[in-house]
């Protein structure tokens, strides 16, 4: 049982600037232990996130590996394994079939963790999030942190249908705990 999380505005304070440094990477109220509990509660986990600065020249892929790094030694720390972590580095003005919307990095996580898309939710806070997930067959949530507020407010497409929108992601984590597919 595989749940897909995206990571800016999700598990860490998103910046409308990108964050582009360890010193600039926020962890969102909650958001660890409710990593924690889907660990406890069977589940894998794995960040699917775009992260084009790196396209834009803004960090270092090595930079990018030492927030993930902190991303996935904070999460154990409060109990919680994130076993792997997809990115796209592409800019947004040149993206490849991985950079969300497109689902390649969602479909990817699937493949790789054998996982069924009907039975794998997706978390997110942007509208891209949500069309990625839907495009590979998972079941998705909005939260409101991040993008996720003005994504409501901007309207969601009537394709998009999210399970549930959330306050935040332990919100999410609790209902999905709560209504598992």
């Amino acid at each position: 049982m595989l749940v897909l999380l995206d990571r800016d505005g999700v598990i860490n304070v998103d910046r409308p600037d990108a964050v582009k440094s360890l010193d600039e990477f926020r962890f969102i109220e909650g958001s660890l232990e409710a990593i924690a509990r889907l660990t406890h509660a069977g589940y894998r986990l794995a960040v699917v996130t775009n992260q084009s600065v790196v396209g834009r020249g803004l960090l270092s892929e090595e930079g990018l590996q030492q927030i993930h790094d902190y991303l996935v030694h904070a999460a154990a720390h409060a109990g919680g394994i994130i076993e792997r972590v997809y990115y796209c580095p592409d800019h947004p003005d040149r993206p490849t079939q991985r950079r969300k919307p497109a689902p390649g990095m969602v479909l990817e996580a699937l493949a790789d963790f054998e996982a069924e898309a009907a039975c794998t939710p997706m978390i997110g806070d942007a509208l891209r999030d949500l069309q990625a997930a839907h495009a590979a067959g998972c079941p998705y949530y909005l939260v409101r942190t991040g993008v996720g507020e003005a994504a409501l407010v901007a309207g969601l497409p009537d394709e998009i249908v999210p399970r549930a929108i959330c306050s935040n992601l332990s919100e999410a984590v609790q209902h999905w705990l709560q209504n598992p597919l």
